[in-house]
């Protein structure tokens, strides 16, 4: 039918408004009124002029924890609020850390993501979030949103290096990041109610918190959050998972490189008296009552207070009966939530990589003399830590010996001498086995039974020369190396050259599964990239193997017996080991009885 030259006039007036109407959408949804705070206006960020998100900077989420408010939960009743519109266009700075706190091992892949010279910008004043968004109609629901808990061992770690343009981009979800209290300034406890401690993970869960109630307003799907954590940061998750409050702040987790259950994972307050005894000292504090304590420190220079505890292992800390006006945040061994079935039942996804630690005992696996005599001093040594005070004279009675002849019973092989790769490669196993693997497995078979839980072990290595040129050609997939792919790193830079093809390949996959799982919590609702990601259960206890194949594991790739070793066997060695002080000689022969039992039945658990 033909159409009047009038009616030609009248559509393509009605285009031309129905563009202005879109665009003029897309500009003023930029300003987002946030009640009780104030108007806040995005940033919109582009690498090439299609692709483009809108960053929205520096919102507070507390109050700033200066003065007064140090040592104290983060107050946020009221929340800071403004008159003008808020428009920042850049971060604001980090929490307080110092250079010496970060790991020599972590650097290579830190230089990767960042020019800036670390720690680069930091306050106490730090307690601000940013919400990344796709500049892209939601969809009906809402975007999924992911919540980033950086990893950093509780002393290190800002917002500001991990850029989400990729994923917010390529994968169309809301990322958060924030900065929380580390070190002494997050987890200093006076032993007592003065100072419960904890304040960092009260500082993510006040995150959490706004980000619940506010992330609608950016298109944001409040029942659809995502907790993202590596390291130190899949450990507070744990955390979380067992704290009332967290538990119904997000709807499924991803816990990367950290588990609750590693042996350092926590600490008890009476261990921080070594460190309240060098600050009474070093800044002329009374030490009684701790309330002069508390006001002495408040008043000290906040970079040099930081400065002078750095060398301490901060971490979170049982904090019952450490304050009288509020509820602990962990009240006991995380263990016991677990044991009794008081944790977060959500979907979960975790795993870790093939050798976690590879870059922090170089020194340590790089032995000129690669013997049985050097295996069995090596994991004696790694061992030792597990048996406190071990070489004090009271201590003298531990069966140290007979625990390490267990554990050179299950590694060594029966060689009285190796060459240098198959030394590391036994060393690389042991460490990773003990510390990450059997502790992510131990939580997957908990979750794994109210919730679908998916497990992977990541063994692929960048290939890109700029990516692993600090790597010796040994070591496989250390510490923080597989988030080059799940931050999709080949894709940051303009000149993406110096990325190989592959790692893009590598990196669209785990991004899509990582997503995937935070819009419908499974990461593979149908086959991606020829894959298809099985649920972990005890009767099926599956791994996906991220290696250039991706595919589910199976007896051969995946040493089963020794997260069995080290989640059951082990435990038992060293709780007979540790009691057998002050014991009769029937005791002791109780002790040798045990343990000769138990290596036999390690070695049938081999034969069958």
């Amino acid at each position: 039918m033909a159409v009047s030259s009038s009616n030609n006039v009248f559509l393509t007036q009605l285009r031309c408004l129905c563009l202005f109407t879109v665009f003029w959408q897309s500009q003023t949804q930029q300003v987002i009124e946030i009640p009780n705070q104030g108007k806040i206006k995005g940033v919109e960020l582009s690498k090439v002029r299609i692709q483009k998100i809108i960053a929205y900077y520096g919102i507070p989420y507390a109050q700033p924890p200066v003065g007064n408010l140090r040592f104290v939960p983060p107050r946020t009743d009221p929340l800071p609020s403004w008159s003008d519109l808020r428009n920042e266009a850049d971060y604001q700075p980090a929490c307080l850390q110092v250079k010496e706190d970060y790991k020599e091992s972590e650097l290579p892949f830190l230089q990767l993501l960042t020019d800036i010279q670390l720690p680069g910008n930091t306050s106490e004043d730090c307690l601000y979030l940013n919400v990344f968004v796709p500049n892209a109609s939601p969809p009906a629901q809402g975007f999924a949103t992911i919540i980033w808990i950086h990893p950093g061992n509780f002393t290190t770690g800002m917002p500001s290096i991990w850029n989400p343009h990729t994923l917010v981009y390529r994968q169309r979800v809301i990322v958060v990041t924030f900065s929380w209290r580390l070190n002494v300034m997050g987890f200093f406890t006076t032993m007592d109610g003065e100072a419960a401690g904890n304040y960092g993970l009260m500082d993510q869960q006040a995150a959490m918190q706004w980000v619940k109630k506010n992330i609608q307003l950016f298109g944001g799907d409040p029942n659809n959050i995502s907790l993202m954590g590596y390291g130190t940061g899949a450990i507070s998750i744990g955390i979380h998972m067992v704290n009332s409050e967290s538990q119904t702040l997000f709807n499924k987790a991803i816990l990367m490189s950290g588990s609750l259950f590693q042996p350092s994972a926590i600490r008890y307050p009476d261990e921080d008296k070594s460190i309240i005894d060098r600050l009474v000292k070093e800044f002329a504090c009374d030490r009684k009552p701790t309330s002069s304590l508390i006001k002495c420190l408040r008043r000290a220079e906040p970079n040099v207070l930081v400065q002078y505890s750095s060398n301490f292992n901060w971490r979170p800390v049982i904090d019952k009966d450490l304050t009288n006006d509020s509820m602990p945040f962990l009240s006991e061994p995380p263990m016991n939530f677990f044991v009794r079935g008081e944790f977060a039942k959500v979907p979960i996804l975790t795993g870790y990589t093939n050798m976690e630690q590879g870059l922090e005992f170089l020194d340590l696996v790089n032995t000129t003399s690669f013997t049985q005599n050097a295996m069995q001093q090596l994991l004696g040594d790694l061992v030792s830590v597990d048996l406190p005070n071990i070489n004090s004279s009271e201590s003298t009675c531990y069966n140290y010996d007979h625990v390490v002849d267990t554990v050179m019973f299950f590694y060594a092989p029966s060689t009285t001498s190796f060459d240098a790769d198959s030394f590391r490669t036994i060393a690389a196993n042991f460490l990773v086995e003990k510390t990450y693997a059997s502790s992510t497995i131990l939580l997957a078979s908990y979750l794994s039974e109210e919730q679908k839980t998916f497990v992977y072990r990541f063994d692929v290595k960048p290939s890109s020369k700029m990516a692993n040129k600090y790597l010796p050609a040994w070591v496989k997939v250390p510490h923080l190396f597989d988030l080059t792919y799940v931050w999709g790193l080949p894709y940051w830079k303009p000149d993406q050259q110096e990325w190989d093809p592959w790692d893009k390949r590598i990196a669209d996959t785990i991004m899509t599964f990582w997503t995937n799982f935070a819009k419908s919590s499974d990461p593979t609702p149908s086959t991606v990239y020829h894959t298809k990601w099985e649920p972990y259960t005890k009767e099926k206890p599956g791994l996906l193997i991220v290696d250039n194949n991706i595919v589910m594991s199976n007896p051969q790739s995946v040493n089963y017996k020794a997260f069995e070793f080290w989640n059951d066997y082990y435990p038992k060695v060293l709780s007979i080991a540790m009691e057998c002080c002050g014991q009769s000689d029937s005791n002791v022969f109780e002790l040798f009885s045990f343990l000769l039992h138990l290596i036999i039945g390690i070695q049938l658990v081999f034969l069958f």
